[in-house]
């Protein structure tokens, strides 16, 4: 027995005459347990029940193959973007009787696929995945991929899975409107990570339409505090007067590096976030943002996992954006469009 008197696979696995192995794909009903006997399952699963097995999260899955929890992946929640994501699917799962695993991983790639490969040896009913790195670990890549695990991967285009995005094509078009009218040139910085076809199309398109030339600049790290430094040396050195920046929190720190040189928001220059947060309204100035309803985008997500087994990859939860006109641009709007 284990330090806390309950059964261990290692118990169970000498009772039924197996290895802990054998133990784990039986008991967490995985693919490959399909190819053992039915009398060895059987007999893994009569010594379970015999030993009074139950382990933290499995007490349902010896009988019903789910957990009753979704795990999630995220950056970093010191951002209160990806807190408030959090926030949103917590409430969600839970709204249907689940309960959520969130891991965050300070944006280390390394720990992205390693915390995604516990969420599944643990598992877990599916997982809301937002780091870019799942291709990192291929071999666990094709397993989830062949096994159909319930996996939504946050605004990518990958397709072997299910994915919950942002359609940017309005809020960038009601952005770049509202500058073009003061700027022929619009700076527009995100993260080397950045591949979602739908926002790296929708900014070309509205500058096209706007007829303004767009200046693109990625930068590593993006969402940690500290890139803001390389972020304001850029914006300092260029002749680039109005900048749309992929998420708030790094358009509020920019903002707030930039009033440290002298340059002021918006007399001096004008900036626009993506991601509208409550606080947002608060700084000083108020950040102007591309907006989007991530409650109702979390709600997406979660049912997307409920039905995945029977849906299948390939589908996508997608909500609108829109644009707040707020006091970090020279605008003369005042509502959301």
């Amino acid at each position: 027995m284990g330090r806390n008197g309950r059964a261990t696979l290692a118990d169970i696995a000498r009772l039924a005459k197996v290895d802990s192995s054998t133990v784990s794909l039986v008991l967490n009903r995985k693919p490959l347990a399909e190819r053992l006997s039915a009398e060895t399952r059987e007999r893994v699963f009569a010594a379970a029940r015999e030993l009074n097995y139950q382990p933290s999260f499995a007490a349902r899955t010896l009988k019903t193959g789910r957990s009753g929890a979704f795990g999630m992946v995220v950056g970093d929640l010191r951002d209160p973007y990806y807190s408030m994501l959090a926030y949103h699917m917590i409430a969600a799962a839970q709204a249907r009787g689940y309960q959520v695993l969130t891991c965050a991983t300070g944006w280390d790639p390394q720990k992205e696929v390693e915390l995604l490969r516990m969420l599944y040896d643990r598992n877990v009913d599916g997982v809301f995945y937002v780091p870019g790195s799942l291709k990192r670990d291929p071999a666990l890549y094709e397993t989830l991929r062949d096994q159909r695990f319930p996996l939504i991967t946050y605004c990518t285009d990958e397709s072997d899975f299910a994915t919950a995005a942002i359609d940017y094509s309005k809020g960038f078009r009601l952005a770049v409107a509202d500058l073009a009218r003061r700027h022929r040139r619009i700076g527009h910085i995100s993260s080397v990570s950045t591949c979602y076809r739908n926002l790296q199309e929708s900014v070309k398109t509205a500058c096209r339409l706007a007829g303004v030339e767009l200046i693109e600049r990625r930068f590593e790290g993006i969402g940690l505090p500290e890139c803001v430094e390389e972020i304001a040396d850029y914006v300092r050195a260029s002749d680039i007067s109005a900048f749309i920046v992929n998420g708030s929190v790094t358009a509020v720190r920019l903002i707030n590096r930039l009033e440290q040189f002298g340059l002021r928001v918006p007399r001096d220059l004008e900036i626009v976030g993506v991601g509208d947060l409550e606080v947002l309204s608060l700084c000083r100035p108020a950040l102007s943002c591309i907006n989007y309803d991530t409650a109702a985008l979390m709600e997406q997500a979660v049912e997307l996992l409920i039905r995945y087994r029977e849906s299948g990859p390939g589908q996508v939860a997608l909500v609108p954006s829109g644009y707040i006109a707020r006091n970090s641009t020279r605008s003369t709007l005042e509502k959301p469009i």
